[in-house]
């Protein structure tokens, strides 16, 4: 049978939709997972980060300004508290707001703070009555959200960076992201659809980063890269998480050398003033400030939700029992490998280890069920 120039034209159209919707993909899939699962034995590189948006991850120009430590999650976890008492601090330049934007973004803050950091320096030195030695200041971002897309340090941060990361008991900080969501919905008018909880529940969606998978948080700890981790690990992340989410360096078995100082929201609001100073003490020696950080107990918590509204849940309530063991199982397989695992890494610092395994234990347990006793 001969076809027609139509026919032909058709065919093609056909043949090359087929193509495109089936076998790119496939290619691309079976791409991706080979760089996460060490699959190839050529040991193909990632894709590397473009120039143009690296902040000098190999820390080739010594002459740029580079980015001291982020705040990088969890969110619901005192970040922005840590934030506020951050950027009050002499030593310390914050970026003003949550930080979104890619290298070159964060490169043109880092030129503006330098430039306005050596201008005052040396107003400084001209003033005979009141002169003061250079100030060295310490440039931080908080980007909450960045823990979960840690693919993104590769182009934001240097060997040298540090990045600070608070947790929490996964049914304290579903509840909490939850009504925060509520919060956001009605009164910043954002994120009107909100899914049903039994969605967020079997992780069918999320709602801008809450679902009880993503209280998961050992597996987004894992890309950091502070563990080896086995094969199967690596492909366990790949079924859970982002696939492009992890860092290059945890996709090649290989460890990043940026050091992290692990926290736990208990740690902010400690009533115990020896452990709080201590905590202090140890977050100034991590970021290398000379002068202490103000006491934590007399600066004000921000974004505690105090809204109330008929879609605010109270997760203790029975109705949310389902949600909470679910919180509660994962909580415990994460605080066993946080505990016997992570907090084990050399690069990791945690101020007070055995408060911190107190902490971590209480995961595998229900909050609601010890209130109510």
């Amino acid at each position: 049978m001969i076809l027609s120039a139509k026919q032909k034209r058709s065919t093609k159209r056909i043949i090359l939709a087929f193509i495109l919707l089936t076998i790119v993909p496939l290619l691309v899939n079976f791409y991706v997972l080979s760089i996460f699962i060490g699959g190839s034995e050529t040991n193909t590189a990632a894709p590397p980060v473009a120039a143009s948006t690296s902040i000098m991850t190999n820390n080739d120009n010594k002459n740029e300004p580079s980015l001291d430590f982020a705040i990088i999650g969890f969110a619901k976890t005192g970040t922005t508290f840590l934030h506020d008492i951050l950027a009050n601090h002499s030593q310390v330049i914050m970026h003003d707001d949550e930080f979104w934007g890619d290298g070159n973004l964060l490169r043109q803050w880092l030129n503006k703070t330098t430039e306005k950091t050596n201008i005052n320096n040396h107003n400084s030195s001209l003033n005979e009555t009141n002169r003061e030695q250079p100030t060295t200041k310490r440039r931080g971002i908080k980007c909450p959200r960045i823990v979960k897309e840690t693919a993104r340090l590769d182009q934001l941060l240097n060997n040298t960076s540090r990045v600070i990361v608070g947790v929490r008991h996964p049914v304290h900080w579903f509840e909490s992201l939850y009504n925060y969501r509520v919060w956001q919905k009605h009164e910043k008018k954002r994120h009107n659809m909100k899914p049903p909880l039994r969605f967020l529940h079997n992780n069918r969606t999320d709602w801008l980063g809450l679902s009880t998978g993503a209280a998961r948080f050992d597996q987004y700890l894992k890309q950091l890269g502070k563990v080896p981790l086995s094969p199967d690990e690596l492909q366990h992340m790949t079924r859970v998480n982002k696939l492009y989410g992890v860092m290059t360096s945890t996709a090649h078995h290989e460890q990043h050398p940026m050091k992290v100082l692990l926290y736990s929201m208990e740690q902010i609001k400690d009533s115990n003033t020896q452990r709080r100073l201590h905590f202090q003490h140890t977050l100034q020696q991590f970021l290398n400030l000379d002068t202490p950080l103000h006491d934590l107990a007399t600066k004000e918590k921000v974004n505690v939700n105090n809204f109330q509204h008929s879609e605010n849940i109270d997760i203790c309530e029975e109705q949310y029992r389902e949600i909470r063991n679910t919180l509660v199982w994962q909580g415990k397989h994460a605080s066993d490998w946080i505990r016997n695992k992570f907090m084990k890494s050399e690069d990791v610092v945690v101020s007070d280890v055995g408060f911190m395994n107190e902490v971590l234990e209480r995961w595998g347990v229900d909050p609601c069920d010890e209130k109510s006793s």
